[in-house]
């Protein structure tokens, strides 16, 4: 029988945070993964922008045009005269938010700022490197299920970034909805293939890859803490949300707190 949380009872949805996810039109996973990971009390509003399934250089370059529209319609939910406005706004894909080089992600942030009505926004990218940061990795290996050249990006931007790729690793997969499909057996195979011993991080790319249900299995397998882009995604909002709380089964980055001192 399900309990009644006595907390919530009796009051709105969102009544403690809001957050707002943009993902692209055919991933299936980015939502329910994040949505695992954050306390019950956050409600998770989403909408979508269009992107043909094919995951190269050029269909994941136009991805950033078509921000600002979507954090305006997200904010039409997410602000209120009566609950406040504790919220924050994610573009939820990776490949999207680095494609363009070093500060692409910084542009699409104020983009959707330009028309978020002030509530915050971030990327994937962005809260990969922040975790990343919060967790001490200077000398990282990078896994998914990208072509050689998304690879190829996500080298050049986290090195950018300040970061030493060592190896880069992924399943070549380039049609958005096999991502959609494949299994998290399929993340623990490639994130411990990507390994290296001077590593001090693993990084698993891609929103659409499935891969909550094993992080802590890697982690224990190949001693390194990871980071994966939903999970990243998640902290991310959490820090701007000012939530604190530690949430258990997802890594040693959501165990990990305080996200926000001061």
């Amino acid at each position: 029988m399900m309990q009644r949380s006595e907390e919530a009872y009796g009051l709105p949805y969102g009544y403690r945070a809001k957050v707002g996810l943009i993902v692209v039109g055919p991933n299936l996973n980015p939502t329910p993964e994040i949505c695992r990971m954050l306390p019950p009390y956050v409600q998770v509003r989403e909408t979508r922008i269009h992107m043909e399934p094919v995951v190269n250089v050029e269909e994941c370059s136009k991805l950033s045009a078509r921000l600002p529209e979507p954090a305006g319609l997200l904010t039409e939910g997410m602000i209120s005269p009566i609950l406040g406005n504790n919220s924050a706004i994610a573009f939820a894909c990776t490949a999207g938010s680095l494609v363009g080089g070093p500060g692409w992600d910084k542009k699409e942030i104020e983009a959707m700022e330009s028309n978020s009505k002030g509530i915050p926004c971030t990327t994937t990218a962005t809260a990969v490197e922040e975790a990343m940061r919060f967790l001490g990795f200077k000398n990282i290996v990078i896994t998914g299920p990208y072509i050689e050249e998304i690879n190829r990006k996500f080298k050049e931007f986290y090195e950018a970034s300040g970061f030493k790729v060592l190896k880069v690793a992924g399943l070549q997969i380039g049609d958005l909805y096999e991502m959609g499909a494949t299994k998290p057996s399929q993340a623990y195979q490639i994130a411990m293939e990507a390994v290296v011993p001077d590593a001090e991080g693993i990084f698993i790319a891609c929103t659409n890859f499935r891969c909550s249900d094993v992080i802590e299995e890697i982690e224990s397998d190949s001693g390194k803490p990871v980071v994966t882009a939903n999970q990243a995604t998640a902290w991310h909002l959490m820090k701007l949300l000012g939530i604190n709380e530690p949430v258990d089964g997802y890594g040693e980055l959501l165990r990990k707190v305080p996200r926000v001192t001061g």
